[in-house]
């Protein structure tokens, strides 16, 4: 009975360094915690500006591209600040007025066949035109080709978007000259980037049918001041004109 006794009151005695010790093992237990979620947090952080810092390097690195390629240009201005201005042709080429038929795009609208050197595609079938589309303009021409056909560049110039555009699904824009750009839309997939140069024939993207498409093809745009223009004139006299010149098209091709 004393044995019994002796126990209860040594239990009774110390009872207060229970909750002690819980204590203590919850603080432990959140010191550790927080020092792991710290360490976390700083791992996170190295790698987030490690990926800014390789970001910013490739923007610094398109950023000279571009200004290697437009040192003698400026992207900013439109139609209306050159005009006047004396047309940018090489003294040892004559200009004389190229005539383009309304028709020309009928030979290439039923088939499938063989395209004029530097189009966007080597094969296809032109299968809407530029103009009035319903209550809808449309701005450019479609040609329509298999999936995965390649499309290249009309000539040469910088990249300006390649990304995927409302309506246009996948576009590419090529930025020429002064006031001249072209737009490639739909595609499956684009091969280029924002600040790549592209030569003229380069292969840019891979037919497709995002965006507002019913099938297939690439939508073909040529952008005068950011303007859209009837691409017929520029493909007509593909061979005799070019969208670096910085050259009025209606002033030097019309139609017959």
């Amino acid at each position: 009975m004393n044995i019994i006794l002796t126990k209860k009151n040594f239990a009774s005695r110390f009872y207060w360094i229970y909750p002690i010790i819980i204590s203590i093992s919850l603080v432990f237990m959140l010191t550790v915690a927080s020092a792991y979620s710290a360490l976390q947090l700083s791992k996170r952080v190295t790698e987030s500006s490690n990926n800014l810092a390789l970001r910013v390097n490739a923007l610094t690195n398109k950023t000279k591209r571009i200004n290697r390629y437009s040192k003698n240009t400026d992207f900013s201005v439109s139609w209306d600040k050159l005009a006047g201005k004396k047309p940018n042709i090489p003294s040892n080429i004559k200009r004389s007025i190229q005539l383009v038929s309304k028709k020309f795009l009928r030979e290439y609208r039923f088939r499938t066949k063989s395209l004029p050197k530097n189009w966007p595609l080597k094969q296809g079938r032109v299968s809407s035109g530029y103009g009035k589309r319903g209550r809808r303009m449309h701005k450019g021409i479609d040609i329509a080709a298999k999936r995965g056909t390649p499309v290249f560049a009309v000539e040469a110039g910088v990249v300006v978007r390649s990304k995927r555009v409302g309506a246009y699904g996948n576009l590419v824009e090529i930025k020429h000259s002064n006031i001249y750009s072209t737009r490639y839309g739909h595609n499956s997939k684009n091969l280029v980037k924002a600040g790549d140069i592209v030569k003229r024939g380069q292969k840019i993207a891979l037919v497709g049918s995002t965006g507002r498409s019913t099938g297939p093809h690439v939508h073909f745009e040529i952008r005068q001041a950011k303007v859209a223009i009837n691409p017929i004139k520029y493909l007509g006299a593909i061979e005799n004109f070019r969208l670096s010149e910085n050259i009025k098209l209606s002033q030097y091709v019309k139609f017959k």
